[in-house]
């Protein structure tokens, strides 16, 4: 039987007390099955209410120790995998429960100066052949002390990037590159503010390969700007991309018609970078797609990957655009999903502990939306669900199919993508090939729902067996 690709993270040894780590191991399966970060909702009674509370107040349930047990978890499972390490930063906003929560007690300034909250910067680590998540290989939390200088006070052009915030995307790229050892192929995958040339230029791992989206209009070796560089290339091929909407965000679902051009070039070290063991010039290459209508969309992209044909230049769009998934584990942990910037825990420590284990639920999520697209059906069920669960799904598979094709789950039975359908379904989706396909909130109200369920079949189960025995 295949590894799990879900298995939690083992708790054990991690805080030096078995009971830490059991309830550790109790809260994230109780969380899995909720559906939001309310420790009162998702408790099953007072008793254990209580005992959460001890355990998040506890100093010796350390973030260190659950950040250290998410991660170490997704290093077991990369052997000999090409992954995608998705690295991205979130802020959470707790203004609103500023007169609730203790003071110095782990919040503080955020980006914003007025926002009370704390920061958070992970590497989702995604199977680039099977698009199966596998687990975080970074994690950092922290926050700005309320009375941190500015930038302006504290000469930030003038500090090196070990000083910097920014040097999170150095950070995160090297324990990646650590920890995912086993593997075969790591890229590296980030947005705009990882346009670093500390990050860039840095010498890597010859398994380690970056993808960034270009943020700055940097100069290269020969004196020409990398924008007034690809403006004088010709477009060498064109392709129609699809466009999910997103109302949030204003954008229209649409097809766009896009031109693409990509060149190998030669970077020149900024002037005021100060990492002195950096070389003065740095060979990559760069992709760039860019829609064909006024204000539509455009993406550089650094890439160390060779490109030399279309082909391996969409491969880099497509690599990039599974940057939506981190996005997505964002959201969820927001308020469109586990609303950690609600919780009414009074500790600000207790609540980025909270923020840990909800990444590690919100990945159950993330799988089944990743084995819902999967069109080649590879992932099993039984990498997600117990045979007893797979029973459940089994019954409630049978009243969630309509009697038209159109309605019936054509999945395969043993598949993660056939559990999705049931899922997607009991999250209220309608099952219609019409329908896009379900998204995360969908299929986080569907799992905290089939949970619900399971929890009525088991106890109705184990009353039959009682029955049938006397």
């Amino acid at each position: 039987m295949a590894e799990r690709i879900n298995s939690f993270p083992d708790f054990s040894g991690s805080f030096g007390d078995k009971r830490i780590s059991k309830r550790a191991e109790q809260a994230l399966n109780s969380l899995t099955m909720g559906r939001n970060s309310s420790l009162r909702q998702v408790s099953k009674k007072d008793s254990e209410l209580k005992s959460f509370y001890r355990l998040f107040n506890n100093e010796s349930f350390t973030e260190t120790g659950i950040q250290e047990s998410i991660v170490n978890r997704c290093g077991q499972l990369c052997k000999g995998r090409h992954v995608l390490c998705i690295q991205d930063t979130t802020e959470f906003n707790l203004s609103g429960q500023k007169g609730r929560i203790a003071a110095d007690s782990g919040l503080g300034r955020t980006s914003k100066d007025d926002v009370l909250g704390f920061m958070l910067h992970s590497s989702l680590v995604i199977d680039a052949d099977k698009s199966t998540a596998l687990g975080y290989s970074f994690i950092k939390v922290w926050h700005r002390k309320e009375d941190s200088p500015d930038r302006h006070e504290r000469k930030y052009q003038q500090q090196g990037i070990e000083e910097k915030e920014s040097y999170k995307w150095i950070e995160a790229t090297r324990q990646s590159s650590t920890l995912l050892k086993e593997a075969d192929l790591i890229t590296i995958i980030a947005d705009r503010e990882s346009d670093i040339y500390d990050l860039i230029a840095e010498e890597h791992d010859s398994k380690i390969q970056l993808l960034l989206r270009c943020n700055f209009n940097r100069r290269l070796a020969s004196g020409v700007f990398i924008i007034e560089h690809l403006n004088n290339l010709g477009v060498m091929h064109e392709y129609t991309l699809e466009v999910r909407g997103d109302i949030r965000k204003n954008i229209e679902k649409r097809r766009a018609k896009m031109e693409l051009k990509w060149d190998k070039i030669t970077l020149a070290k900024p002037k005021n970078c100060h990492g002195n063991a950096l070389p003065k010039t740095k060979e990559l290459y760069i992709v760039e797609a860019k829609e064909k209508k006024t204000n539509g969309i455009v993406w550089r992209i650094y890439v160390t990957h060779p490109v030399t044909t279309a082909q391996e230049a969409l491969q880099v769009i497509e690599w990039y655009k599974q940057r939506w998934y981190i996005e997505q584990v964002h959201r969820l942990l927001k308020t469109d999903g586990f609303r950690i910037e609600r919780s009414q825990l009074e500790q600000g420590w207790a609540i980025r502990k909270l923020t840990l284990l909800a990444m590690m639920a919100t990945l159950r999520i993330l799988q089944m939306m990743l084995a819902y697209e999967d069109d080649k059906e590879e992932q099993l069920m039984e990498e997600v669900f117990t045979q007893k669960q797979q029973q459940c799904l089994q019954m409630i598979n049978t009243q969630m199919e309509g009697q038209t094709v159109n309605l019936k789950n054509i999945a395969g039975a043993k598949t993660l993508r056939w559990a999705a359908w049931v899922i997607a379904r009991l999250g209220g989706w309608k099952g219609y090939k019409s329908q896009r396909k379900p998204g995360p909130i969908v299929l986080q109200r569907g799992l905290a729902k089939f949970y619900l369920m399971f929890d009525g079949w088991t106890l109705f189960d184990n009353l039959q067996k009682d029955v049938s025995t006397q």
